[in-house]
């Protein structure tokens, strides 16, 4: 009889480690079920609130039909334009603050749109809405670099500014003395 005291003393630490584990296990299992949300599940292995709380967000980008909703003349003209398919964003910027401006003016005529700025030269710039007459602009797409596609539009920037007699290669605008930036005419 003593040896079977003696068995039961000697175990009392794997007692006291299984006690643990089952306490451990049971505090995950609570915690478990207050960190998941109520509607995970509802369809398949995701959050069911997560679309309506993406979709309650204002979007980063501005997609093209939103701008060519006021701006019918740059839609007509880019309509059969090479930059037809070149989002307003990539030289104007987001223009979130110009449309929410839009907005109200749609709804109160007193309220007036601010103008676009002309671009700071920054292309990680913190402008809403700016122009971008300057060639640094065009050229990050037509500058001839290597590796670029050669059915691509791109130019020899010196050659092509000589070749068509511009007055100031170095001016910011010297691309729109020939071109547009909605239909360069190409």
């Amino acid at each position: 009889m003593s040896r079977h005291f003696s068995l039961l003393r000697d175990t009392r630490h794997l007692q006291a480690v299984a006690l643990g584990l089952i306490v451990l296990g049971g505090g995950l299992i609570a915690a478990r079920s207050h960190l998941i949300p109520k509607s995970f599940g509802e369809h398949g292995p995701y959050r069911g609130d997560a679309l309506t709380e993406i979709s309650a967000q204002q979007p980063v980008l501005t997609s093209d039909t939103t701008c060519l909703k006021c701006h019918d003349s740059v839609r007509k003209e880019r309509a059969e334009s090479p930059h037809k398919d070149v989002a307003c964003l990539h030289c104007h910027g987001n223009g979130h603050e110009h449309m929410a401006q839009a907005a109200n003016a749609a709804a109160d005529p007193s309220v007036t749109i601010e103008k676009a700025k002309p671009w700071d030269g920054d292309f990680f710039t913190k402008l809403d809405l700016f122009i971008t007459k300057d060639r640094a602009t065009c050229l990050s797409c037509h500058e001839k670099v290597v590796g670029m596609p050669a059915g691509f539009r791109s130019i020899d920037v010196k050659s092509h500014l000589a070749d068509q007699g511009a007055e100031n290669i170095d001016s910011p605008d010297v691309c729109f003395e020939c071109h547009t930036g909605h239909s360069p005419g190409i």
